[in-house]
């Protein structure tokens, strides 16, 4: 297994591990999830324009690059983090959070059923024990909001599409700020319109709530992307799909170390597993990659 894509996949997990925090500090301040999703996107835009007129790189797009961008905007960079960002409103961070980390399931599921792809045994099991893990994080004393639940229930199906997307469509391969850029353009576009008769987006906020925003915006959008796209290049779309089971990890330790949350010993008990879920792809694949 290539170490360099695990370690792009890593930084990714823990980028978007943090960023949900960030997320739910701008909710009491009048945000919601349609329009975090739509600033996520925003900010970046010129950000990366500029970048990539400053590199040289060719913005045109083929025809089988926009058929495949499309729906890899619309499922990956929009409706994925909608759902989730959406499901924060009804049930915690860290049950969404744990639901939305279905997803590499999916993708093993995705991939054997629409691209004939066997399934590991080793895989199967590896993701059964990441998900005994990542359960340990559910707050199940809150009760259950099914709206949330189902909101970051499809947040996952959604994600786990982008991944597949992105790996068997040779979008892999594309410039990493074009790929950015565009997912970030079509996004915006596309909840601009749905905004029209849904009419979710909030423009009168505060500074600060738009301070967190940009900053996940930065993260996400810019670092996250980049980061998830170079590891599933080099490792694949399930091995990076299990990788990313560090994201909920990554989130309880922040939470833990800056806003002084207390870690129960279940939740000390899914991180070793989750752990020893990675360890055990990276033996499993070692010569394999």
């Amino acid at each position: 297994m290539k170490f360099k894509g695990v370690i792009y996949v890593l930084l990714a997990a823990l980028i978007y591990g943090v960023t949900p925090l960030l997320c739910s500090l701008t909710y009491p301040l009048g945000n919601n999830g349609f329009s975090m999703t739509f600033f996520r996107n925003f900010f970046v835009i010129p950000i990366l324009y500029i970048t990539i007129i400053l590199k040289g790189v060719d913005l045109r797009l083929n025809k089988h690059e926009v058929k495949t961008l499309l729906p890899a905007c619309i499922l990956g960079a929009c409706l994925s983090m909608l759902f989730l960002y959406t499901s924060y409103k009804y049930i915690s961070i860290g049950t969404a959070t744990t639901l939305h980390f279905s997803y590499p399931v999916f993708v093993l599921i995705i991939s054997s059923i629409f691209f004939k792809e066997p399934i590991k045994i080793t895989n199967v099991f590896v993701i059964f024990v990441a998900v005994i893990g990542i359960s340990c994080f559910m707050n199940i004393s809150e009760g259950f909001n099914i709206k949330g639940v189902l909101y970051a229930v499809a947040s996952g199906i959604a994600y786990a599409l982008f991944i597949v997307i992105l790996d068997k469509n040779d979008l892999v391969s594309m410039n990493r700020y074009k790929l950015s850029f565009y997912i970030a353009v079509i996004s915006v576009v596309i909840l601009l319109c749905l905004n029209i008769p849904f009419k979710q987006l909030v423009f009168i906020q505060t500074l600060h709530s738009y301070f967190y925003m940009f900053i996940v915006s930065i993260l996400t959008s810019i670092f996250g992307i980049i980061f998830l796209k170079e590891g599933i290049k080099l490792i694949g779309a399930t091995n990076a799909a299990v990788f990313s089971l560090f994201e909920p990890l990554s989130s309880i330790i922040v939470s833990y170390l800056f806003l002084g949350t207390r870690i129960s010993i279940l939740q000390m008990v899914g991180c070793l597993l989750i752990i020893v879920s990675v360890l055990l792809l990276v033996k499993f694949n070692n010569n394999s990659c």
